[in-house]
């Protein structure tokens, strides 16, 4: 954290703000996005990712501006479109669930490349660097861009902080839930909502492609460390936070390097150190505590051997 506060010393200002801004969406996805972890929605959250560059297409289409906020808007109504359409399949067809989800995926990213391309070969005004969405551009964001990533995050985890108990609820025990009287099917979609939010929201930040990743690895990250609720969003927010900051930091610093991928890198770093070292979890505290029962065992049988009726001393 000091050498990354001295690197951040010397960088420029539409840097700093822009790395404030996609700091605030990491933090914001990694606490939004536990929900849909524990909730096993991951998938859904990369089906709605990849089908907002057709929102983005069609926001530029038809309104013929370039504005980063009307662009995250269509790829927001695009990603609510692909999330209704895979549960009409999963409802009225008999098309398994990961089968559903990688048609919706792979048809809406083919449809999305598709409208990008033509229009940036027919030259429609505006459409130039669009691909960038695939990758993420932090490099073009403005004041005023970052300071909408991190509104619409601020404003993202207080509905979490405001309606924790009933996300808690729903997330461990739907069925719970419903039977309480909760309306589980209503706040289970609120949920789903606010994870396409972090999703359209963290285009800039990693793109279309990679996005995903902000809204799941931070919680997996959480989740080897501890099993309660309140410490894992706790964790996830703050492994997001840092690994969006950092990969903004390295990929300014760094020539040709896009954001999106850096960004990813880092946060994949902080999985594998709490894959290894994190207590209980980690494999490493998991080996050495079974080399202890293991020597505690054969300290055991050297002093004496079980039988039946009781322990026999050896001679």
């Amino acid at each position: 954290m000091i050498h990354l506060a001295f690197v951040m010393a010397f960088l420029p200002y539409n840097t700093l703000v822009v790395a404030s801004g996609v700091a605030a969406v990491g933090c914001a996805a990694g606490v939004i996005g536990t929900f849909g972890v524990l909730r096993k929605r991951a998938l859904v959250g990369d089906a709605a990712a990849h089908a907002t560059l057709v929102g983005v297409a069609l926001a530029l289409l038809v309104t013929g501006q370039r504005n980063l906020a009307v662009l995250l808007v269509g790829g927001l109504v695009s990603a609510m479109v692909a999330i209704v359409l895979l549960v009409l399949i999963r409802k009225f067809t008999r098309t398994r669930d990961d089968a559903a989800t990688a048609i919706v995926l792979s048809v809406s990213f083919g449809l999305g490349i598709t409208l990008i391309s033509g229009m940036v070969s027919r030259g429609i005004p505006g459409s130039g660097g669009l691909e960038r969405f695939l990758l993420g551009h932090t490099a073009s964001l403005t004041a005023n861009d970052a300071l909408l990533l991190g509104t619409v995050s601020v404003v993202g985890v207080l509905c979490i902080v405001v309606g924790l108990k009933e996300a808690t609820m729903v997330a461990f025990d739907p069925d719970f839930a419903a039977a309480s009287g909760w309306p589980a099917a209503t706040l289970d979609l609120v949920l789903i909502a606010l994870i396409a939010v972090m999703v359209v929201v963290g285009l800039p930040a990693a793109g279309a492609v990679l996005v995903t990743a902000l809204v799941v690895i931070p919680p997996a990250v959480a989740r080897q460390w501890t099993e309660r609720l309140i410490p894992m969003l706790v964790i996830a927010g703050l492994v997001g936070f840092l690994s969006a900051l950092s990969g903004v930091v390295i990929s300014s610093l760094a020539v040709q390097v896009p954001t999106g991928p850096v960004v990813v890198l880092v946060a994949t770093a902080f999985l594998v150190l709490s894959i290894f070292g994190a207590p209980c979890r980690g494999i490493l505290w998991r080996t050495r505590a079974v080399s202890s029962l293991s020597s505690e065992f054969l300290t055991k049988t050297e002093v004496g051997v079980a039988t039946p009726t009781g322990t026999e001393r050896r001679p």
